[in-house]
């Protein structure tokens, strides 16, 4: 799939709205199913963009929450020990 540099700008602003992969296509006007493939295979400039969006959103939401628990937010602090507990998984795993 061939993405104009002002299609990939698009997806990564949409994803960092958390749009779905499916209204990011009809957005910006290509195939839902061509679309949804690109998203979904390593290495392609859909994937990246949409990825790159997507990551921008989740690393300030988590910022929010380190800093809102360590004002003492006990529900902040909750979630941020089930991000400890995913990444531990991850790091003994790898």
């Amino acid at each position: 799939m061939n993405l104009t540099t002002e299609q990939l700008k698009s997806i990564e602003d949409l994803a960092y709205r958390l749009i779905v992969p499916e209204l990011v296509a009809i957005n910006i006007g290509v195939d839902e199913i061509d679309f949804l493939h690109e998203v979904r295979t390593l290495g392609t400039d859909a994937r990246n963009a949409y990825y790159k969006g997507y990551l921008k959103q989740m690393i300030e939401t988590r910022e929010a929450i380190i800093k809102t628990a360590q004002n003492g937010s006990n529900p902040a602090q909750s979630e941020l020990l089930k991000f400890l507990n995913v990444i531990q998984y991850h790091l003994n795993y790898e």
